[in-house]
């Protein structure tokens, strides 16, 4: 049973397919455009009204926050230089200092500071 009807479904779509073969295009014909005008507006319409009246959207996911900020001390709060630089020059402090370094980017160094 269920292969016969499968059978006919399909035999009836291809006389359907055949019954409406395309008809050559005729600029001239004004009932054509507006035929055609008002079936876009209602097939937008149909489709429009299926969409908004679909399921809300999910809610937003939690997220997590941001990371805090971080801390580099009150200005003057630097670390000691490390023990395997010289002397410093006269008027001069080790301070931390962004610089740029070729191919990270801004990275913080221990620098010695003159004025």
């Amino acid at each position: 049973m269920r292969k016969s009807l499968i059978a006919v479904v399909g035999a009836a779509g291809i006389g359907l397919a055949t019954l409406s073969a395309p008809a050559p295009a005729n600029a001239q014909c004004l009932g054509c455009a507006i035929g055609g005008l008002l079936g876009g507006v209602a097939a937008g319409a149909i489709v429009g009204s299926a969409i908004a009246n679909g399921p809300p959207p999910p809610p937003p996911g939690y997220y997590y926050p941001p990371p805090p900020r971080a801390y580099y001390g009150p200005p003057g709060a630097y670390y000691p230089p490390p023990p395997a630089y010289a002397a410093l020059a006269p008027g001069c402090h080790w301070g931390h200092r962004r610089i740029w370094v070729e191919g990270y980017g801004y990275r913080w160094r221990t620098v010695q500071v003159c004025r």
